[in-house]
């Protein structure tokens, strides 16, 4: 699943080049295994500067005046002044702290938000939390440090992390807490090697964020909450399925359950979004493109040398053909209908057209260094998490790969690289969570297609289901209407015993997705 914004293809456009010149094979996939992340330890909090950019939102705000441990080191500060004095650790303290846990390691970086310290870490983990003799991977943690007597929000991510991207998710702003992020299991770094692609699974999956949990806790006093948004928000559940008592309660955002390898009730859900003038015109553009198909492939290979990108795994026809089935599903994703107005039609130009086409589903999202970085998310909605279904009769005629839009077409072949999808999965999470799940909040938007999947909270306990009106993918808890953002807000505060502190959804950094969840993304 895929997301599309600017601001994830800036973070790691570089990295992704360099993944397209490949390994000595030139197979064009980042190198598998683990592999520490860089970066020279800073002492105490390091210079403010400006938040990371959000997906589709404003620029976080510039550091201001940050707080520090007692006889710890200043904080940082957009003038470089001192910071009022705090309660935590000395930075010296903390940095031994973490380095002296088990199987951690601990690199202090320069924080740029006010008032937290920023540490990369990577724990050692089984590959096979059932076999930990075995062989073993270093998982990345990102960790913001605010307080130890404050909440600890774990963002249970689905995909890669971005250490040089800085930003606290909507709990940890909303509660002033520290925040742990976990990358995913089998995202490079955090990858086994060799990779047995059968040990990718919710179950061991969630064995790891236990086990992260269990580390970092003795040097919390505060009670914990999980997150995540789309797939992330995914992981925060599944994690509670297996290791219920983990933490006291969990948000997750935008988060779809989907029914099979094709699910169809997002064809439904996709099919009622606007009016039917605009429906009309987008399935009018999708044809229109593909009709363009020779100017649409010069461009997509004009792109290709300018950012150094292959298509190999796909060919660059079939990756054409999966972003204009996906474009619809992708606007409604991310945008009101406003687009609507800006639909290019047949009078339009390539150029038009083009760019239409890049901000709805950008080809390049469908280029090697992509799919490569993104292998483990089609894997497991291959083996488990399922995927949606996308419409395609009124196309068929022009697509030269009808259906090829399914996660197996994304996985790259190889030994031990057939993954056969597995019911009973989510059969077993949907069973859990009706009848024993407790302390859940999951949050939707309204004209979000991933909403069409949305988590059934049956008979969970303490348990809240909320659709932000004209909501997206980024619908968070204060775009919520004020009565159901007061009872979300609420259970935050029964959750952790902290009051959030409302603040302007304008000044909350936006949450940075993960690819169709970051991708889509």
């Amino acid at each position: 699943m895929r997301i599309l914004f600017a601001t994830w293809f800036a973070i790691t456009l570089s990295a992704l080049a360099a993944a397209a010149c490949g390994d000595g094979g030139g197979s064009g996939r980042p190198s598998e295994g683990s592999g520490g992340d860089g970066g020279a330890a800073g002492a105490g909090g390091g210079t403010g500067s400006a938040g990371a950019q959000g997906e589709g939102g404003p620029t976080g705000p510039t550091g201001t005046a940050g707080p520090t441990g007692t006889g710890g080191a200043t904080g940082g500060t957009a003038a470089g002044t001192a910071g009022p004095t705090g309660t935590g650790p000395t930075s010296r303290d903390l940095l031994a702290q973490l380095q002296a846990l088990d199987g951690l390691t601990a690199v202090e970086r320069d924080s740029t938000l006010p008032g937290y310290r920023y540490f990369v870490l990577e724990l050692d983990q089984p590959a096979d939390h059932d076999h930990p003799d075995a062989a073993r991977f270093q998982q990345r943690l990102l960790l913001h440090h605010r307080d130890p007597a404050a909440p600890v929000v774990l963002v249970t991510e689905g995909y890669n992390l971005y250490p040089d991207a800085q930003w606290l998710d909507e709990p940890a702003e909303l509660l002033a807490a520290n925040q742990i992020r976990v990358e995913h299991r089998f995202f490079t770094p955090s990858r086994p090697a060799p990779a047995d692609w059968s040990l990718l699974t919710i179950e061991q999956a969630a064995a790891d964020l236990h086990r992260v949990i269990a580390s970092l806790r003795p040097l919390y006093e505060g009670r914990w909450v999980s997150t995540g948004a789309s797939k992330s928000g995914m992981t925060a559940i599944y994690h509670r399925r297996f290791y219920p008592a983990d933490v006291d309660g969990t948000v997750a955002y935008v988060a779809p359950h989907s029914a099979g390898v094709s699910d169809p009730r997002y064809l439904d859900f996709v099919a009622e979004r606007g009016d039917p003038a605009c429906r009309q015109a987008l399935q009018r553009f999708q044809r229109e493109v593909l009709l363009r198909r020779p100017a649409m492939l010069d461009l997509m290979d004009a792109e290709a040398a300018e950012l150094g990108v292959t298509y190999d795994l796909l060919g660059i026809d079939r990756a054409l053909d999966v972003a204009v089935i996906e474009s619809v599903f992708s606007l409604w994703q991310y945008k009101d209908s406003s687009f609507c107005a800006r639909v290019p039609t047949a009078a339009s130009d390539d150029a038009a057209v083009w760019a239409f086409l890049d901000e709805a589903n950008a080809p390049r999202l469908w280029s090697d260094p992509y799919l490569f970085a993104m292998e483990p998310y089609y894997w497991q909605a291959a083996a488990e998490l399922g995927y949606p279904s996308f419409a395609e009769e009124h196309i068929a005629d022009l697509l030269l790969h009808p259906g090829a839009n399914v996660p197996t077409s994304f996985v790259e072949a190889g030994p031990g690289k057939t993954p056969l999808f597995e019911p009973r999965a989510m059969q077993d999470i949907s069973a859990w969570l009706t009848t024993e799940g407790e302390r859940l909040l999951f949050i939707y938007g309204e004209n979000d297609p991933y909403t069409a999947a949305a988590f059934d909270i049956g008979a969970a306990r303490d348990s809240h289901r909320f659709i932000a009106p004209g909501g997206t993918h980024g619908a968070v808890i204060l775009s919520l209407a004020p009565a159901d953002q007061a009872l979300a807000l609420g259970a935050l505060e029964s959750w952790t015993g902290v009051a959030p502190t409302r603040r302007d959804p304008a000044a909350l950094r936006p949450l940075l997705r993960g690819r169709r969840w970051m991708t889509r993304d």
